[in-house]
């Protein structure tokens, strides 16, 4: 049986302490150690595990100001974490495919 799960998409982008830790555990990964604050909580797709997309506003190296990444999480069911995408959030978009989110 083939499972398919669509994107849900939160009534209020909140953002909680649960959404917070997933940011900090995903970014340990990454070399760069810029600063990331979770803003808005745009989508979550059940998966074995589950898959959260969270608007970020990330400092940029050399004090060069901050940009607003799109962050693609990845929570297993064993509560590991993993950063599967990041993206430069842009508005509005250039494209109609950037309303898109790839799953």
């Amino acid at each position: 049986m083939k499972m398919t799960a669509t994107i849900k998409v939160p009534e209020a982008a909140r953002i909680t302490d649960a959404h917070r830790e997933l940011v900090e555990r995903a970014r340990q990964t990454l070399l760069d150690k810029q600063k990331a604050t979770p803003i808005a909580l745009l989508g979550t797709q059940p998966v074995v595990g589950m898959y959260y997309w969270i608007l970020c506003e990330v400092e940029l190296p050399d004090n060069r100001g901050e940009t607003l990444t799109v962050y693609k999480i990845y929570q297993s069911p064993r509560n590991e974490v993993a950063l599967m995408e990041a993206k430069a959030y842009e508005y509005p978009p250039s494209t109609i495919d950037q309303y898109k989110i790839s799953a």
